[in-house]
């Protein structure tokens, strides 16, 4: 039987996977990497979008991991692992956001231009 606390690394997973084979192909409101730093231009956006949807990739599948740590650990106490798991997850989900906006103000100056 499939526990709810694997649930949120297999939609990361999933969303990860999609963002990566059918990226937007244009600046919206509505899908994609969405900060007012990865909406400046087109350059951007794309970069924040392949690169987030590695990171959900990865958050996904470290999620899955701490799933299957939490189930062991705390055995036939579903809703502390599915707690603990969770909270997990999310911290790291807003880390990688984080990491994302770092890793685009490495590549980009505040006025969206490239470094060299």
């Amino acid at each position: 039987m499939l526990h709810s606390e694997y649930v949120i690394g297999i939609i990361l997973i999933a969303a990860g996977v999609i963002l990566k084979l059918f990226p937007p192909k244009h600046i919206n409101s509505c899908y994609g990497y969405k900060t007012p730093f990865s909406m400046k231009n087109k350059t951007i956006w794309d970069e924040g979008n392949r690169f987030s949807a590695i990171m959900l990739v990865y958050i996904g599948a470290a999620s899955l991991i701490v799933a299957v740590l939490c189930d062991v650990i705390y055995m036939g106490d579903f809703d502390k692992a599915f707690k603990i798991s969770t909270t997990i997850s999310i911290i790291a989900l807003i880390c990688s956001i984080i990491y994302t906006e770092i890793h685009l103000r490495i590549l980009f100056d505040k006025n969206g231009n490239r470094r060299i």
